[in-house]
């Protein structure tokens, strides 16, 4: 259906440029090599316009204009290569509390990056994760190790150094905020499901089903379901 709609749409668009150029030819007497050359720069414009518009289907059956996919991907790879600098300053501290600190913020990346990959429609949700919070994270991280790794410290060294743990542990709140703004549609859909499997069980059985159910749209039992799993 789709497809017939497209040829319909571009049948429309060659019968109304035909005419256009037969009015201009034959009205008002504009010469043919201007028409040809009109022509020719009007088919150049369609076709960048719709290779951009042309829509393509997600791993998971969304579909997305083919400009967006190429945008996504690219923030992918940018993400992926800046995933791999936090591990990489991950390993060069030698505080075990940091080390800590450092892999559950790198395991929250790795995780949002692998949900947009698999869902690419959910880049829009995650933006500020990959517009903002990945380079600020690997600006905080550069400065901490460069100052953890001078042989000498002072009392103004210290408080600074204390204030950058502080600020890894607000981003690191900010990417859970990110994660579950990420997995809030399968949240809401797995309540859905699990409502019409509830009474669907009750229908079948002729009698409401008294089944022990908790709603798993909590944020914070979400959470805690992606931590034991981790």
């Amino acid at each position: 259906m789709k497809s017939l709609l497209s040829v319909m749409r571009t049948l429309a668009g060659l019968v109304i440029g035909g005419v256009s150029l037969l009015v201009l030819l034959l009205v008002f007497r504009v010469p043919l090599f201007l028409l040809i050359l009109f022509m020719a720069g009007s088919l150049i414009v369609w076709a960048v316009l719709r290779s951009g518009s042309e829509r393509v289907s997600t791993p998971d059956g969304v579909e997305i204009s083919r400009s967006d996919r190429k945008y996504i991907k690219q923030n992918l790879r940018d993400a992926r290569r800046k995933l791999k600098q936090i591990r990489y300053f991950q390993f060069r501290l030698r505080s075990f509390v940091m080390w800590q600190k450092i892999s559950h913020l790198y395991k929250l990346a790795r995780q949002i990056i692998q949900i947009v990959e698999q869902q690419p429609h959910k880049f829009h949700q995650a933006r500020s994760f990959f517009s903002a919070y990945l380079d600020s994270t690997l600006h905080v991280l550069d400065k901490y190790t460069f100052l953890m790794s001078q042989p000498i410290r002072n009392a103004e060294m210290k408080e600074t150094l204390h204030k950058t743990e502080q600020m890894l542990g607000d981003i690191t709140a900010a990417l859970e905020q990110e994660l579950m703004q990420v997995l809030s549609d399968d949240v809401m859909n797995l309540d859905i499901e699990l409502e019409t499997l509830r009474k669907s069980i009750g229908t079948a059985r002729g009698t409401e089903v008294d089944m022990p159910y908790t709603s798993v749209s909590g944020q914070d039992k979400v959470y805690t379901h992606e931590e034991s799993k981790r």
